[in-house]
């Protein structure tokens, strides 16, 4: 699909660019399109919003040093990850309450990202269910919260094997939810209308009134305080899946989670979300990579609005990266058109900057092809 031409929409109140060429073209489409308290809630970090920026800002501290003169008439995006052959390096990353964005919310994320041939994971927190999503999407994960109530969990894990998912994104980064203070001034609630489709019949369907965000509820709730290493193996053994850690920004963390039978670990910092002032991910690549060996699966999330942030990404030492933000950009847009726009953008630019830094394939893509600015 191309970049699309957009007419001036003055019935829905404001001008659109006349043509999407960019990323941050449906980023300024989607924060004028929704209510503030939900264009909010996707939007926000915790707190003043410092980890937030970072992610996004850190790319500029590379520059690319491309080699000339290659073959690049012939170019592979093509990656394996856990077995399953993915046609290029982009996860479509674990968003919650997609519904807020469109009407379609998750299964249209499933669809775009197969179009291109990208895995997308479900959210714990997602409108549609495990059993609704499925088949969608020949490569989907499922992103893990691990409720205090374990028999929830238990029943949501044995239902991804079931419907074929491929794969546990287990997220360790939330004992507890970060204080989003933008949520907090709104009083951002989930739409009534819309519910947690993975929840019915429990008491986390809904969110109740609260004062303040209503997320404070999935805080008290949802969140289990208790959790070490050792539930790895547990996840593992109830799925019947591969299990990929999320969250992780330390070295000896990632060594951990392969010593408890992860798969591979995703470097996150839950998009700004959870703890400020946390180190921005293109940091923790290289070294996290150094730690863990050449063969381990390393995914990176954080700030990734552009062909050369992937590029950066995997010269640094990762193998896929995962957006987020971008996927709900575009289904607000379009729905699943939509998500098919952020990812042709992203592919685009990925290829070119691979054909102009003389790079064939993902293999090609070296540390010496980047330089600290």
């Amino acid at each position: 699909m191309g970049l699309d031409f957009v007419e001036e929409e003055v019935a829905r109140g404001y001008s659109m660019p006349k043509k999407i060429i960019n990323l941050f073209n449906l980023e300024e489409l989607f924060e004028k399109n929704l209510p503030s308290p939900i264009a909010g809630y996707y939007k926000s970090g915790a707190r003043d919003e410092i980890t937030l920026k970072k992610n996004r800002e850190i790319f500029n501290k590379y520059e690319l040093l491309p080699k000339l003169l290659r073959d690049v008439s012939n170019i592979d995006t093509s990656v394996k990850v856990l077995g399953q052959n993915l046609k290029n390096p982009i996860i479509l990353a674990p968003v919650a309450m997609q519904q807020m964005a469109h009407e379609d919310g998750e299964i249209a994320s499933a669809k775009g990202a197969s179009s291109f041939g990208s895995a997308m994971t479900l959210s714990t927190s997602s409108n549609y269910s495990i059993e609704e999503v499925a088949g969608h999407n020949e490569n989907l994960f499922f992103q893990l919260y691990f409720a205090k109530d374990r028999s929830i969990t238990e029943n949501m894990l044995k239902k991804t094997k079931e419907f074929g998912y491929k794969a546990i994104v287990f997220t360790a980064d939330a004992p507890q939810l970060g204080t989003r203070e933008r949520d907090e001034r709104n009083n951002f609630k989930m739409p009534d209308h819309l519910s947690l489709g993975n929840f019915k019949g429990t008491i986390l369907e809904k969110f109740d009134d609260r004062d303040g965000s209503a997320m404070n509820m999935h805080n008290e709730v949802l969140f289990d305080k208790s959790l070490t290493f050792e539930i790895i193996p547990w996840i593992k053994a109830v799925s019947g899946l591969p299990v990929l850690v999320k969250g992780i920004l330390r070295p000896d963390d990632a060594s951990l989670c392969f010593k408890h039978e992860a798969d591979g670990v995703i470097i996150s910092n839950h998009g700004g979300r959870q703890l400020d002032t946390a180190t921005p991910t293109l940091n923790q690549i290289e070294t996290i990579r150094k730690e863990i060996g050449k063969d381990k699966l390393l995914i990176v999330d954080g700030g990734i609005r552009r062909g050369t942030d992937i590029f950066k990404c995997i010269a640094l030492g990762a193998d896929a990266v995962q957006i987020g933000r971008p996927v709900l950009w575009g289904l607000n847009y379009k729905g699943k058109e939509g998500v098919e726009l952020v990812l042709d953008i992203l592919l685009k630019e990925f290829i070119e900057t691979m054909i102009l830094t003389g790079c064939r394939n993902l293999n090609e893509i070296t540390r010496d092809l980047i330089r600290e600015a």
